[in-house]
């Protein structure tokens, strides 16, 4: 598959403290991917650093149930996410830094899905060094075939693996509540483990689709995608896959890998090492 040339988008400096407001200079390069590794000889998938998103809003369901998965597995997680729900919004940006403490390790930036990836890795970069990881969802509704290019839950992810940071886009068909997402939550916590340490290139994406409610009973792996991004736009430069409502309808998740990167080239894939990962 062709890789096309891509923008850099840029990783944001340190805020000094809450409800500061720092500016997120441009043209910053992103972290070499050696200094993401988590700390060597760690057990896999334990004790990451991990910035938690969402385009939902940071008391969603969704991203409620992924943050409690992620913790109960041992994880560090840092919650940054949109004040208001802004779905849809893609990779758009309206600038916002300023972050809002709701509780410890929980804040919210009155701005897109991508300004609080960028304020997130931001804080984090001044509190102890970029994640090792980013999370972002899980999204209440799919994100899947061509339709992530406007999916604000995809832009979060692709925006942080264009800094530099591996990433992990997730979406649960037809969810509503937190109930809905706990499996999907799971999973998502089952993923980190096998991957890590080392985690997978930082130009990759992985993007989960999982259906609401009960477990799946199978997660089916998709053809890997390139996705350029052009300023504030998403492209699939391919026809991509068709919707995958049908399998998720059938209770079977799917995973794709989305190269957001092409200055990297097609990134190793990691499709083995979450292949025996239960569903």
């Amino acid at each position: 598959m062709p890789v096309r040339p891509v923008l850099a988008v840029v990783l944001a400096v340190g805020l000094g403290c809450l409800g500061c407001t720092a500016e997120v200079p441009p043209d910053v390069p992103p972290t070499p991917a050696a200094e993401l590794s988590p700390v060597p000889g760690a057990a896999p998938g334990a004790g990451l650093r991990i910035l938690l998103t969402d385009d939902d809003g940071w008391d969603a369901g969704g991203i409620t149930a992924v943050r409690r998965a992620l913790r109960d597995s041992g994880h560090d997680v840092t919650l940054v996410a949109p004040e208001e729900n802004r779905s849809g919004y893609g990779a758009s940006s309206d600038g916002a830094t300023e972050l809002d403490e709701k509780e410890p390790g929980v804040l919210a930036v009155d701005g897109t899905p991508v300004d609080a990836v960028r304020a997130g890795l931001a804080r984090m970069q001044s509190t102890g060094g970029p994640p090792d990881l980013v999370v972002s969802g899980t999204n209440l509704g799919q994100n899947s075939g061509t339709g992530i290019t406007r999916s604000g839950t995809v832009g979060a992810a692709v925006t942080a693996a264009r800094a530099g940071v591996p990433a992990i886009a997730s979406s649960t068909h037809r969810a509503t509540s937190e109930e809905d997402c706990a499996a999907t939550a799971d999973y998502v916590a089952r993923v980190v483990a096998a991957l890590g340490p080392p985690l997978f290139a930082p130009g990759l994406v992985l993007n989960v689709n999982y259906p609401s409610g009960d477990r799946a009973s199978e997660v089916r792996l998709r053809d890997p995608l390139v996705v350029d991004l052009d300023g504030e736009e998403m492209d699939v430069p391919t026809e991509g896959p068709e919707s995958d409502t049908d399998l998720l309808d059938q209770g079977i998740a799917t995973l794709i890998e989305l190269d957001a990167d092409g200055r990297l080239g097609t990134p190793a894939s990691v499709a083995d090492r979450v292949r025996a990962v239960p569903a």
